[in-house]
């Protein structure tokens, strides 16, 4: 089809809705999955999202050269990273020690340096290389392994104690991301940061906190016991931060596809796009979350 006769941009009426289906199919199956309180498909649903995420950023730099092994090594560590991560939570019943973390970022700055004695060095496109593929470890396989920890965080050698501290974060960063969506269509009219996502208003801010805030309230209502050790004044304090964070997330992914002229990073997803254009987000939010969780109750 030539561009004269290209297909017109669906209507943000469509695009909202196709946004809400594939976020209600998430929550569906999420559901299921807390319902069940099955150790293994909480793990897996976690690590899918994991390794998905990770293949579509290796993705976006197949066409720079030489690119390809430097990709393989951050997909087999994330792989390693997932099934070590499965393996320890099935077996022992709850997330391994903090040393899996710095493992990976290990052989990732050892495997890349590694990688660059096989060509000649490029100037700055050999360290880009370098850099593309630590990054790409600790942004897709170490941030989202938080999740995996929130489930345990009070580990007790039993279920997965801490599903609702997931909840509460997936229902705080998710709302946050839909009040941005929804308020920046009703009343968007102001542009935030136009050279990095023009589609982002003020008033899609505002709308977000709002939603945040809204959800965290939602929870706190509903499972005050469950959410200990977070109490209804760390939740609220948490959930304007949360929305900062998610909304930097957010943000951050809109920096990665300029840079790599990508308008969504996939199209698993319809109306959102890939898999990190669902996740991007709660990459941020989750070790925000863990590490002020660690903090009140040091």
């Amino acid at each position: 089809m030539s561009p004269d006769t290209a297909a017109p941009p669906p209507s943000k009426r469509r695009v909202f809705a196709s946004r809400l289906f594939s976020t209600l199919l998430l929550w569906g199956a999420l559901s299921v999955a807390f319902k069940w309180q099955s150790d293994w498909l909480l793990i897996a649903i976690t690590g899918f999202f994991g390794v998905a995420g990770a293949v579509e950023y290796y993705r976006l730099l197949r066409s720079e050269t030489h690119a390809r092994s430097f990709n393989m090594l951050g997909l087999g560590i994330c792989l390693a990273y997932w099934a070590t991560m499965t393996w320890w939570v099935i077996t022992v019943k709850k997330a391994p020690p903090m040393w899996l973390e710095l493992a990976a970022l290990t052989a990732s700055v050892h495997g890349a340096f590694l990688l660059c004695y096989r060509h000649q060095l490029e100037g700055t496109a050999t360290l880009q290389r370098i850099f593309s593929t630590v990054f790409g470890v600790v942004y897709t396989v170490i941030f989202f392994g938080f999740i995996a920890r929130l489930m345990y965080f009070k580990g007790d050698g039993e279920s997965a104690t801490g599903m609702f501290l997931v909840i509460y974060l997936v229902m705080v960063t998710k709302f946050s991301d839909m009040g941005a969506y929804a308020f920046g269509v009703v009343f968007g009219k102001h542009k935030m940061i136009p050279h990095i996502s023009p589609a982002k208003s003020w008033e899609g801010l505002a709308g977000a906190f709002i939603t945040s805030f809204l959800a965290a309230v939602i929870m706190l209502w509903w499972k005050p016991v469950e959410l200990l050790p977070l109490t209804w004044v760390h939740g609220l304090i948490l959930a304007p931060i949360l929305c900062a964070a998610g909304i930097t997330g957010d943000l951050a992914e809109s920096v990665i596809k300029r840079c790599t002229s990508i308008k969504d990073s996939g199209h698993a997803f319809p109306g959102i796009g890939g898999i990190l254009d669902l996740t991007d987000s709660l990459l941020f939010t989750a070790p925000v979350f863990y590490f002020y969780l660690e903090a009140i109750s040091a």
